[in-house]
This record gives structure tokens, sequence and C-alpha cells, in this order.
């Protein structure tokens, strides 16, 4: 079996390395924020992000004092927000526990809440030096290739397999630039489509170079297709203000804002688009019944239904449909109706918010979408 000469990836990484912020600083935090961030997400949309949230939280004690809604919004864009809740809850704990120091070891890592292994050799090999491996999709790539991996790189056994075998090739005297050499190969090299295999330090010990086709390699299972979902919605306004609700705060988009509506099978589809069950999807999903004999009138002159607009997640996709429901246009403008009972909105997650503020929180990409299209109107 071939191996790895880390001395060359070391040094080619040395000379190549890209220009990243995050790589001028050996502060754990910030490779810790860094990591997060990086996360299923291309470096050149991390970039301002990182640069951002750093300014506004130079240090653990600042984000664990912010607010979540606030992180949140500095988030925003970024998608697949749990990440930046486990980060806010991450430094809360540490400051608790520590009073903000870092922990300073692979296993001590591990104790903060939010921290899994892939983060916690990251921050450990890279600002403590520790001889840890790390292991993302890039450097499964690199091994799978290198190796010439017969089998599903996804398995338990093939994870254990190449933690093991990096433990055996990670230098002692300098294991951070081995992780980062390991990962900015296959970011910029060891690719998934074209590699470019006349540029990789690797090119001798590689076995799928040798047999001529690197690009059989990794060996993954077929992904499962996303299940189709159907996602009615209702856009309610009034004097300047759109009706939001809170998520679940466990599940697909756990916590964040969103318009009201529901995911259903895709049957029910038609029914939507045909204007029928969307009184009965609003007082599903509104108890306070301050605005129903408005709602009902509205939807008795069959407005028009938008989309449908597909947004797919990882194992879901949703085919959206909407209503815009303007109630001032029922509402005498010199009478007094209120936005519903504050209390009865708060206890159906509910809360109107003024439609200028909506650039400003963790509005979920889907329903970025769907405003957009409203704001093109």
């Amino acid at each position: 079996m071939s191996g790895i000469n880390s001395s060359k990836l070391i040094q080619w990484f040395n000379q190549v390395k890209r220009d990243l912020p995050w790589r001028k600083t050996k502060e754990p935090y910030a490779i810790w924020v860094s990591e997060v961030m990086l996360q299923q997400t291309q470096v050149i949309t991390v970039i301002p992000y990182y640069l951002r949230f750093m300014k506004r939280f130079p240090d653990l004690f600042a984000l664990a004092e912010a607010e979540q809604e606030e992180v949140l919004e500095l988030w925003r864009g970024l998608g697949y927000y749990s990440r930046a809740r486990r980060l806010w809850e991450g430094a809360r704990y540490v400051v608790q526990m520590t009073e903000g120091r870092m922990p300073e070891n692979y296993d001590a890592l591990l104790t903060i809440k939010g921290v899994g292994e892939y983060t916690a050799a990251a921050i450990a090999s890279i600002a403590y030096e520790e001889r840890v491996p790390v292991m993302d999709g890039n450097v499964k790539r690199v091994l799978s290739r290198i190796l010439r991996w017969e089998e599903d790189v996804e398995k338990a056994r093939s994870r254990r397999f190449f933690l093991e075998y990096l433990k055996e090739v990670i230098p002692g005297d300098c294991p951070g630039d081995f992780n980062q050499g390991m990962m900015e190969l296959g970011a910029t090299v060891c690719t998934p489509k074209n590699p470019r295999c006349e540029q990789c330090p690797l090119q001798e010990d590689c076995e799928s170079f040798a047999l001529g086709d690197p690009q059989v390699y990794p060996v993954k299972k077929s992904k499962e297709k996303p299940t189709e979902a159907f996602r009615p919605t209702l856009i309610l306004l009034h004097r300047g203000q759109v009706l939001l609700k809170k998520r679940p705060t466990t599940g697909l988009l756990a916590n964040l804002w969103e318009f009201p509506g529901e995911e259903m099978m895709i049957p029910s589809l038609e029914k939507f688009r045909e204007g029928k069950e969307w009184y009965g999807l609003y007082k599903n999903q509104i108890s306070d019944p301050t605005y129903d004999e408005i709602v009902k009138e509205l939807l008795s002159r069959n407005p028009s239904v938008k989309g449908p607009l597909v947004h797919t997640f990882s194992h879901r996709r949703w085919q959206m449909v909407w209503v815009v429901l303007d109630l001032d246009d029922v509402i005498d403008k010199s009478s007094e109706v209120r936005a519903g009972k504050d209390s009865q909105l708060k206890e159906d997650g509910l809360c109107w918010m003024d439609v200028k503020e909506l650039d400003r929180i963790a509005l979920p990409v889907a329903f970025q979408k769907i405003w957009t299209k409203l704001q093109e109107r």
C-alpha cells in the first residue's frame, strides 16, 4: 500500500496555500469560527461572513453575551443555521464552565457543546499542534484515490481505516500544516471532477493515478432522492407589516422565522392551486380569531395562487405555492382593528414584523425566495 509523503505535502502547502483570513492566526476561537462556517460552504462564500462575524464577536465573551437572534441575523445567507446556534451555545458553555479559557487538547475540546470530532481535531492540530488527524470530504477523496479504496467512503469501516492510516502518517512537528495541506489538496487539486494530477505533490504516491483514472474514486453509494413535499404559504400584510411564525425548536429549519404554512404531501397541491383549502390552512396556523372574517372575505375574491417555486434541502424538496392577503384591502383605514391579541399571537409563535426588517432577520432561503418574487410584482 502506498504511503503519503508528509514532507512533500507540507512543503507544497506552504508554497501554494491560499491567503485566507483564518490562516493568519493560531487563536483557537478564530479557528473554531472558521471551521464551523466552512462546513458545507465554499471558502469564497465564507470569507466576508467570517470577517463580519469576527469584527462583531472578536472573542468568546462577545459571542457568549450576544442574543441568539443577533447571531442568527449575522449568519443570514450562510444557511444551515443550526451551526450558528451550536457555536453560540458552545461559546456560552466555555464562558460558564472555564471562564472563557478554551480547552487546549482534542479530548477537552470534545466536551464543548456542539463541537464534534472534526472541529475538535482542526482546532487541536492548528492552534495547539496536537498530533490528531482531521477527516472531511476533501480528505476522504484524497485518501480514496491515493489508496485506491474500493469501498464506500461513507461507511463506518472506511472512516475507521482512514483515521488509523492518518494517525500513522501525520507528523508530530507540524500536524496543523499536514491537516490543512490534505484539505487544501482536496479543495484545489484533487477535486471531484477533472483533478489536476499534474500539480499534485503526491502524484508518485497515488495508486489511482497509476491506473490512469483517479475519478473512479471515491466509491460512493447512490444518494437517496430527496422526499417530495408541498408547502402552501400565507403572506398576510397589514399596515406595512407581515405576519411571521416561529418554527419548532427541533427539526428542519429549527427555531427560525417563516411565513405561516405547513408541509403537506404532493396530492394536496391541486386543491390549493384551485383556491380551495386556504382558509382551513389559515385556521390551522392562527388561533387568534381577530382577522377570520377579513381573511374569509379576501379568499372569497379568489386571489391569485403563485408558484410553484422549488427549494431543495439535503433530504427534502419543497414545491411552494403562496397567496398574498393584504388585510388593508378590507379593513376600513379609519378603524382601530388591532394586529391580533399579543398574548394569543405569542402562544402560536406569531408576530407582526415591519417588512423593512425582513432583511435583518434569519429568514430561511426558501422564504427569501418567495419574498423576492413578491417584491418583483
